[in-house]
């Protein structure tokens, strides 16, 4: 044992993939940062075992971040005529003889005439014959009608008006990012829905649980997870003239290191698990893993590594200071050697960028411990047999 003592202490003769801590600390030139000790660490965290209490309350937690109430209360769009529009404007009086209608019969048929389609101009306005400049900007085309026909009534007889806006190239909704088709168009007075923009534009090239809508509407930007809006019907809002919806490719990931299964691979190894599904327990996501590894895993020491908000862990029974802050790191732990844990497991929600650490057995540190000194053993074992 003594000869193991002080060959250990050579440099080369235990195998290492890279410099030892003390090499690498000794050779620096500055030193700084302290994360504590291991019984006395300085980023402070809070412990809980998984029990039904707060996994149910867990659980009732909302899976991913939606719309905020004033985007879902957004009423049906009042589509408004805007600079940059093509209106056309069509009038109809009563007989024939009028301002725009000739007394002789037989000149053209119908009682209207259909004046050339014309865009809004930079002051907001178009021109209507013996009307002049008219107002359109910020008017609906019915209260366009309305104003055509008020300022030609004194010389036409008993006008009527109809206003329809052939293309809109003002304020329209843009959807651009991960679709097939990236699209620009004017809302319709029916008002449009997300994923009716969505699908003018193709629909996302990425699965929706790894698809994330951004809105973009008078200078803020709210985010959800595709598969939110089609799980829940209330995320599927209504647009306004004006905002950008912007798809995004983001899958979620989890981390599982420790002793779990996938410990070894003919590929390379990766820790890294996407989610591939809109929701994922944590009996999932330790399945995907790998489950635990029978010959190293300590069952009764499953943690899950989240920064949990201070506000929730009050209300699961865990004290935290007034000022604490708004996102708290917290380790959950799971005892799966007590079968209530795995149906708690069912249902305890992952996170996006979730740690799962498994902590080796007690055991498998004494198998390691006898796996070095039993070479060793063993050598002088033979040596004794062949010696007199």
């Amino acid at each position: 044992m003594v000869s193991m003592v002080m060959l250990g202490a050579c440099t080369g003769f235990t195998p290492a993939s890279g410099p030892r801590m003390a090499d690498v600390m000794e050779g620096a030139g500055s030193k700084t940062g302290d994360v504590g000790t291991p019984q006395r660490p300085r980023l402070g965290y809070s412990v809980v075992t998984l029990d039904p209490d707060n996994v149910a309350r867990l659980a009732a937690e909302p899976v991913g971040s939606g719309f905020s109430p004033a985007v879902i209360a957004t009423p049906e769009s009042d589509v408004r005529i805007g600079v940059g529009d093509i209106v056309a404007t069509t009038i109809f009086e009563a007989q024939s003889g009028g301002l725009f209608i000739p007394a002789e019969p037989g000149s053209r048929p119908g009682n209207f005439v259909q004046l050339p389609a014309q865009q809004v101009n930079r002051e907001g306005t178009i021109t209507i014959p013996f009307g002049q400049s008219i107002r359109a900007v910020g008017l609906t085309p019915s209260q366009l009608e309305r104003s055509i026909a008020a300022r030609i009534s004194a010389r036409a007889l008993e006008p009527q008006v109809i206003v329809t806006i052939q293309e809109r190239r003002s304020n329209g909704v843009n959807v651009t990012g991960d679709v097939n088709s990236s699209a620009r168009f004017g809302v319709d007075p029916g008002g449009e829905r997300l994923l009716g923009a969505l699908a003018r534009a193709g629909g996302p090239r990425f699965p929706s649980y790894e698809s994330m809508i951004t809105l973009q509407r008078g200078g803020i930007s709210e985010r959800v997870l595709m598969a939110e809006v089609l799980y829940d019907a209330r995320q599927n809002v209504q647009l306004q003239q004006g905002d950008s919806v912007i798809v995004t490719h983001e899958p979620r990931y989890f981390l599982a290191l420790g002793a779990v299964g996938q410990t070894a691979s003919i590929t390379q190894l990766n820790r890294r698990f996407a989610f591939e599904d809109r929701t994922l327990s944590l009996a999932d996501a330790i399945a995907r893993a790998g489950g635990l590894a029978d010959d190293l895993a300590n069952p009764t020491a499953v943690f899950l590594f989240r920064f949990e908000r201070s506000a929730l862990l009050r209300e699961i029974g865990v004290p935290q200071p007034a000022d604490a802050p708004t996102m708290v790191p917290t380790v959950y732990r799971a005892d799966f050697t007590n079968a209530a844990t795995l149906f708690l497991a069912q249902q305890f929600p992952m996170h996006k960028n979730d740690l799962i650490f498994v902590s080796n057995s007690p055991s498998s540190d004494f198998q390691k411990f006898i796996a070095i000194i039993l070479p060793f053993a063993q050598t002088g074992a033979n040596i004794r047999a062949f010696i007199p």
